[in-house]
């Protein structure tokens, strides 16, 4: 196997060298990226805003302010934090344009873990496996979305601290902060489910 097989998906040097081409005008070389990165983008903006159309829209959003700015964007820095700042502001955007909630009748059944986990098991547990999903997803969605941000970076995309930080432009203290009361909101309304 030679040494680019073996190279991580979202390498940063070789995320650099993709920008490099992009800036000296080949289009090629931003589809690569795009092909690398869309369904991360894509996930990320549905756990944000639990609308496939929207997640879609948002995700397309996102790669074309991200060509569109692409000259900008200092190379040794992450493009993947760059990214998922773009997506994370366009879904936070999104939210806020919303007047309520989007009806839970608009998901998509899709097969979660908890799902994946009570598949083998009683019925009943699956059951009840499956109604704590579903308030955990209504929890989730309730939330601010400066509180949802940080939750889905850290929860979902699995996100250190510090990425979490760099993405959102916030300060370390910030994200615990908000990661701290996202928690304890979340905790308040399942409290039912705390043994």
């Amino acid at each position: 196997m030679n040494k680019s097989e073996g190279q991580n998906p979202f390498d940063q040097q070789n995320d650099d060298k993709l920008i490099l081409k992009v800036k000296k005008g080949d289009p090629y070389s931003f589809d690569l990226l795009v092909k690398r990165y869309q369904k991360r983008v894509y996930f990320l903006a549905y756990r944000m805003v639990k609308n496939h159309d929207a997640a879609d829209d948002i995700a397309q959003e996102t790669f074309i302010n991200a060509y569109q700015s692409i000259k900008s964007f200092k190379t040794g820095y992450s493009f993947y934090s760059w990214l998922y700042r773009i997506c994370v502001n366009l879904s936070i955007n999104f939210l806020k344009r919303q007047k309520h909630l989007i009806p839970e009748s608009q998901f998509e059944e899709t097969s979660s873990p908890l799902e994946r986990e009570a598949a083998g098991s009683d019925p009943s547990n699956h059951l009840a496996l499956k109604e704590l999903e579903q308030k955990i997803e209504r929890a989730i969605d309730s939330l601010s979305p400066k509180y949802k941000a940080v939750l889905v970076l850290r929860i979902y995309e699995d996100l250190s601290y510090e990425e979490i930080a760099k993405t959102l432009k916030l300060s370390l203290g910030t994200v615990m902060s908000r990661l701290f009361r996202a928690r304890e909101k979340m905790q308040k309304m399942l409290k039912e489910y705390k043994e």
